[in-house]
């Protein structure tokens, strides 16, 4: 999501996350760090507030192309880091924070030494879930709640074709190629009544044209694509909480296009209004913190700030 420099928070991206952390190791203060490495630079933002700076390093993570360019990383290379910097033994002080994405949905799913995850799908959604942000979104945005109950549809169903994306592989690019915006009519400023026939040919067009396909692979994919609609068939995420299943970009997009002055209600917008409402007391009252605190106990403290 695009942020406004109020929000956003970058790093020196001259050098590799891995880089700047072993720099900081080789200093004299170095055993009293503990380093915190999150997906990308809006959760740098977002999460770097928590944190006690004298005693925290927080970084996003960031991975080294073939040809020397520093990029953004997320989560899979978040996991090299930390896994990285505890193979080499010189600090056990490391933690990774990210998205809970749609982990709990695949089979025997273990995370990683000290990688902790959201409470919800994503960072945005958990904020969304937080009294504070409700209310201040209620304040700033006439009928807000209603307004999101009337968009769950859609973005439950867009929430479960990633899920089906995520555990059989189909390779759908949703970022760029099925974007949630295909279920919105612009010139009538409303959802499409076939939104879900659209989103559903998006997918699939998407699915079995991905670049460099072979045509054995369109034929794997289109079975892997039958399978994944008899998977969705028998289970039934409707019951499952939104917050677990409707992904956060998706919602402030959807809800961004619905409203009637998009111009003031953007995506920034609604992001930096959730960002503002969600305080440290709404962090340290999610299972998030609680995992940090419970379980690396002995070296985290003062990690997190302990005023409100």
């Amino acid at each position: 999501m695009a942020v406004s420099t109020r929000t956003k928070v970058e790093q020196d991206m001259s050098r590799h996350t891995l880089n700047h952390i072993f720099t900081k190791l080789r200093g004299r203060f170095s055993d009293r760090t503990t380093f915190v490495v999150v997906e990308g630079s809006d959760d740098l933002a977002f999460y770097s507030r928590f944190f006690n700076k004298s005693t925290t390093a927080v970084y996003y993570a960031t991975k080294q192309t073939d040809d020397g360019r520093i990029e953004s990383g997320g989560c899979e290379e978040l996991q090299n880091i930390v896994k990285t910097v505890l193979d080499d033994a010189r600090t056990d002080k490391v933690v990774g924070i990210m998205d809970t994405d749609y982990r709990k949905y695949q089979k025997n799913y273990e995370y990683p030494q000290h990688i902790f995850h959201t409470d919800y799908r994503d960072m945005e959604m958990t904020a969304l879930n937080t009294l504070s942000v409700k209310a201040a979104l209620n304040a700033w945005i006439s009928d807000f709640t209603n307004k999101l109950k009337f968009l769950e549809p859609m973005l439950r169903h867009a929430g479960k074709l990633r899920i089906m994306n995520d555990i059989y592989r189909l390779g759908c690019n949703f970022k760029k190629k099925c974007k949630i915006n295909c279920m919105f009519n612009e010139n009538t400023h409303s959802i499409y009544a076939d939104w879900k026939m659209r989103y559903n040919a998006k997918f699939f067009d998407v699915c079995m044209h991905k670049k460099k396909q072979t045509f054995w692979g369109r034929v794997h994919t289109l079975l892997m694509l039958g399978i994944s609609k008899f998977k969705l068939l028998r289970h039934s995420y409707d019951e499952e909480d939104a917050y677990d299943i409707c992904h956060g970009h998706d919602t402030i997009k959807l809800l961004s296009l619905s409203l009637a002055n998009s111009a003031i209600y953007s995506e920034v917008a609604i992001w930096e209004k959730c960002f503002d409402a969600y305080t440290i007391g709404d962090f340290k009252n999610t299972r998030l913190y609680a995992s940090l605190s419970h379980r690396y106990s002995t070296f985290l403290p003062p990690l997190i700030l302990s005023k409100l």
